[in-house]
């Protein structure tokens, strides 16, 4: 289960690599969405790595779950939690929607290749455990 949730991850991350290259088809939104969805498969193969599943999927409840057992740079975990600012759609009574700018997507793919990577250390790190 693991390995398909990883490859999604890295079938997501193309797709903005991708984007970067098509700015009049990739919307800001567009590639916030993708990286996010390509963040939450690469935080899937870790947990399920470890054979967790995580609450919730906002970044926010994977950032809190992944932090007791993988350590997180304030700035990434900072530049994760962002994403959720734009959409908050948990409450059907504070539903809240605002549109990322062009200059939000170096940020979107930034956070998404270093997730990346922490995710192939962690598999890594878990496979050399037996795990």
């Amino acid at each position: 289960m693991w390995q398909q949730f990883y490859e999604d991850g890295q079938g997501f991350h193309r797709t903005v690599k991708g984007s970067l290259k098509r700015p009049q088809v990739f919307t800001p939104e567009l590639v916030q969405n993708i990286a996010a969805m390509g963040i939450e498969k690469y935080f899937m193969a870790m947990f399920t790595r470890r054979g967790l599943w995580p609450r919730n999927h906002t970044m926010d409840d994977l950032l809190t779950e992944a932090k007791t057992f993988i350590a997180l740079p304030e700035d990434l975990e900072s530049s994760l939690r962002s994403f959720d600012s734009f959409q908050f759609i948990c409450s059907i009574e504070a539903i809240h929607i605002s549109k990322p700018q062009p200059e939000d997507i170096r940020r979107f793919m930034d956070a998404l290749d270093r997730i990346a990577v922490l995710a192939e250390q962690e598999l890594i790190r878990a496979a050399d455990q037996g795990s």
